[in-house]
């Protein structure tokens, strides 16, 4: 089994990337989405990103609908390692910013993820999330969960309402080597939890445990 990769998203202090770093995590996130619990300033996400990567760890930040002057301002700020967009955008607004890319699905209105992942060639990764209609995301809520095709799963990251309660039965149901998470490590909508976010990676560090 290959070693399951997370993401710990929509953090905003300097305590939470501290803890994401203490968990193991690969990446973090940072949600510029100003109508978001999650949502940091790019002055404030200077001092984040930068302790993230002192440690290795991935900065991704994520936008949704935002004018391309915001997302370059953003870029120069806070320099993310990845941009994830995280609304309608289409390949060629993703592309224009010569940086690594992830297109979040929205799978509760998508019934073709396959088909939808194709207008995006360019693009790392794709996040599968619980959104769509009138949520953008970070909502809690999982879409039915199914086994990712051999072929896909080394570019697709499951999200959406994944604890240390269901972690290991959507890694089973799914065969996802990433995870994403923000709802769920958190003790209130914005508010994350070092208690859950130490607790979910103890359980994926299970995971490993019982298939070596």
């Amino acid at each position: 089994m290959n070693e399951i990769k997370v993401k710990y998203c929509g953090l905003k202090t300097p305590a939470d990337v501290q803890t994401a770093i203490e968990a193991g995590v690969d990446a973090i996130g940072l949600v510029f989405v100003d109508k978001s619990p999650r949502y940091i300033s790019p002055e404030a996400a200077i001092e984040l990103a930068c302790t993230a990567k002192q440690s290795g760890v991935l900065v991704v930040a994520l936008f949704a609908n935002h004018d391309a002057a915001f997302v370059e301002a953003v870029i120069e700020t806070v320099e993310p390692d990845v941009l994830q967009f995280h609304g309608d955008e289409e390949a060629v607004f993703c592309e224009q910013f010569d940086r690594s890319y992830w297109k979040a699905v929205p799978m509760l209105k998508t019934q073709d993820y396959v088909g939808y992942i194709q207008h995006y060639p360019k693009a790392d990764a794709f996040l599968l999330d619980a959104y769509g209609g009138q949520q953008s995301g970070g909502s809690g809520h999982s879409f039915s969960w199914f086994k990712f095709p051999e072929k896909l799963t080394a570019k697709l990251i499951l999200a959406g309402g994944i604890d240390a309660q269901n972690v290991a039965s959507a890694i089973t149901a799914t065969g996802a080597q990433y995870i994403d998470t923000s709802s769920g490590i958190e003790s209130a909508p914005g508010v994350k939890s070092k208690t859950k976010m130490l607790a979910l990676m103890r359980q994926i560090r299970a995971i490993h445990l019982s298939q070596d």
